[in-house]
């Protein structure tokens, strides 16, 4: 008789047990096509602590007013960044609809949707002709590919900043003492700088 009742608690344990097995599975795959998967298509999803976010845009040089383009902008908490410390103005491109309805949210949660705007949109078909500051965290492969774009686009006063990879063959302006920030000016024309 106590086996009798039994039976449906172990069938109950055994369904549930499964149940959380395929949640598990089906987060782990989720976590994987967000965080790794946009790493092959030039954009490595990273999240930066506040201090980073910070050195990055000190180093960049950015100022108030200025139009700050984050190429490849996950989550946008640089961007916001940009508008909430330094006063600029930032829009964000991401491929990646959840990294965009995020970080739209976060721009409205912070009362910044009017200065931090975020488009799904392939960074590689991006026109970056109104950027002051454009930053991107890309493999080499992804900014080989952008940098002729970049200097058809990008007005003379306009500058690149790059996370943890530089543009190969090209000579940064000024490099962070940690050798993980490079900066680049577009100088005259579409002149990378005057050295490179």
């Amino acid at each position: 008789m106590k086996a009798f009742f039994l039976f449906p608690i172990r069938r109950y344990f055994n369904v549930m047990l499964f149940s959380l097995s395929v949640f598990v599975l089906v987060a782990v795959l989720v976590l994987a096509v967000i965080a790794i998967a946009p790493a092959f298509w030039g954009s490595p999803w990273h999240p930066l602590r506040r201090q980073s976010i910070k050195k990055i845009l000190e180093f960049s040089e950015l100022k108030a007013g200025e139009n700050f383009f984050e190429l490849g902008s996950g989550d946008g908490r640089v961007s916001l960044s940009a508008v909430q410390d330094f006063g600029a103005k930032a829009t964000g491109f991401e491929i990646d609809p959840i990294k965009v309805w995020l970080a739209r949210w976060l721009a409205r949660r912070a009362n910044v949707s009017e200065s931090a705007q975020f488009f799904r949109k392939n960074f590689f078909e991006t026109d970056c002709s109104d950027a002051d500051v454009v930053y991107l965290y890309l493999t080499h492969q992804a900014m080989d590919r952008l940098l002729p774009e970049l200097k058809k686009q990008l007005k003379p006063s306009a500058r690149i900043v790059c996370y943890r990879f530089c543009f190969r063959g090209q000579a940064p302006d000024k490099i962070n003492a940690d050798n993980n920030l490079f900066l680049y000016r577009m100088g005259k024309g579409n002149a990378m700088n005057a050295y490179s």
